[in-house]
Parts: structure tokens; sequence; C-alpha cells
């Protein structure tokens, strides 16, 4: 009587259909999780784009002043200042925009001093938003520290967006000219100047500039600044590549780089509140 079992062929079909079995269920698992993670890419890309938009709007809105194209700011030599390509920040400049306004107070300005947050809402402020090159900034700010975004070689040559603010002292609106003429020299304060100051991370994987993409920050504000002839537009495109696959926020239909923003304009409340 013949003893049942499987021949030597038999068995290496087997192994080899449990093979391809195998490797069809590994590459669906890598699949599935390089899908989850462009999802949670996207999605934080999404919620923090969002976040920095209404953000930067709220300022906006509360501007007493909003510095027009043309204007040249010195802010410093601090690595988180430092403008992508180097030299000077110019506002209107496409390559490496910057906004830059003041904003009012939100308390009676007589009450403004450094003694304490409520304090301190009595004060006008000198706030910009800029980009920095990633790896500028990974590369050079305390790893430790809250300012920094983390390690990140795939994307070393997406913008951070930066917010740089410093407070004006005394008790009455600061003039135009004074305005113009502290910010040229880099002293925003008597406490130190903007030398002094530095910069906080507010938005990460920003979109670097290229041919056809607007600019991230459209500015109108003509001359004089009168309520109603001021308006600035944030025109926000996030880029990340998350599990090697590029994940852009908002998603890009067309290789065309003027469709690839989401648009967000404000209206400031304040224009004409500085004195000349």
């Amino acid at each position: 009587m013949k003893s049942a079992g499987f021949t030597l062929i038999e068995l290496l079909v087997a192994v080899a259909l449990a093979l391809v079995v195998l490797f069809a269920a590994s590459n669906l698992l890598i699949s599935s999780s390089g899908s989850a993670t462009n999802l949670q890419a996207r999605n934080e890309l999404l919620q923090e784009g969002q976040i920095a938009m209404n953000y930067i709007a709220t300022n906006v809105r509360e501007a007493a002043y909003v510095y027009p194209d043309g204007t040249t700011l010195n802010l410093g030599g601090g690595d988180t200042t430092r403008r992508p390509g180097g030299g000077s920040w110019r506002v209107g400049d496409a390559n490496a925009p910057i906004l830059a306004l003041i904003r009012a107070p939100r308390r009676d300005v007589a009450t403004c001093s450094n003694a304490d947050e409520e304090a301190r809402a009595g004060c006008y402020y000198f706030i910009a938003y800029y980009p920095v090159l990633r790896d500028t900034w990974v590369r050079n700010i305390d790893p430790d520290g809250q300012n920094h975004p983390g390690m990140d070689p795939a994307n070393a040559d997406r913008w951070l967006l930066v917010e740089y603010r410093c407070r004006f002292p005394g008790t009455s609106a600061p003039t135009l000219a004074q305005l113009q003429a502290r910010l040229t020299e880099g002293s925003c304060s008597s406490g130190g100047g903007l030398s002094g100051e530095t910069g906080r991370l507010l938005l990460d994987y920003v979109q670097p500039a290229v041919t056809n993409l607007p600019r991230l920050f459209t500015i109108q504000a003509d001359a004089p600044q009168t309520p109603g002839n001021v308006r600035v537009t944030l025109n926000l495109s996030l880029s990340r590549v998350a599990s090697g696959k590029e994940v852009n926020i908002p998603a890009r239909t067309s290789a065309d780089p003027s469709t690839w923003t989401q648009a967000l304009s404000a209206a400031p409340r304040n224009i004409g509140t500085l004195p000349p």
C-alpha cells in the first residue's frame, strides 16, 4: 500500500505560491502604510496652513499701517531673519516676499509698558512675516528649542514662514517718519533694537518661489493710506515630501504654478490712526 504525501515538485509549487501571496500582502501593507502617512501629512498641512492664514489675517485687520511695495527693511543679521539668497528684505520682492505692518494697540496706548501682558496690549507693534530656507533654519537654530521643526533632509529646500515682532515704546502713537527711520536703521525700541530680536516659527513646508507662482504676499497700499485703499492677500502654497511622495496643499490639478495657491485677503480696520 502506498503512503499518502506530497512530491518534491508539489512542495516547491506550494512554497512558490505562498511566497507570491506573502509578497503581494507585504506590498499591500507597504502601500497602505504609505497612503496613511501621506493622508496624515496632507491633513496636518491643511490644518496648520489654515491656522497660520487666519492668524496673519487677524493681525492684518488690526494694522494701523502696512509697509508698501518698495520698502527696504532691516531686521538684523540673525539666523531667524536671514533672507533666502541673502541681502536685504524688500517689500514686493517676488523671490523672497515679506509682509510688514504696524499693529495698533488693543488697549489705551497711554497704558503701554513692558510690565505685563495687559500693559503690552497698549503698545504699537512692528510685525513682519517672511520665509527662511528650511535647511538654513534647522542647521543654525537650537535643536532642543521650540523654534526647531525637526530635521527633514527630503524637504531641505522648502521654506519656513516666520513671524517677527517688536514693541514700540512710548505712550503715544509713533509717526510714520519715526517708523521709517527706526526700521531703516534697525532699531525698534530703545531697549536694544531690531538686531536684538528674533523670529519665531509660524508655519512649515511653504512652497519656495518659482516662475509664475503668485507672490506669497500681495499688498495694495496706496499713499496716503486711508481706510478702504489698503488690502493684503496671502497666497499660500504648501509642499512636503512624505514617504517618497510629494504632498501639496492645495492639490495641484495643473502644472501651471499660477494655480498652486490658496488665497485669503484682509483689509486693515485701523488705517489712518497714525500721524504723518
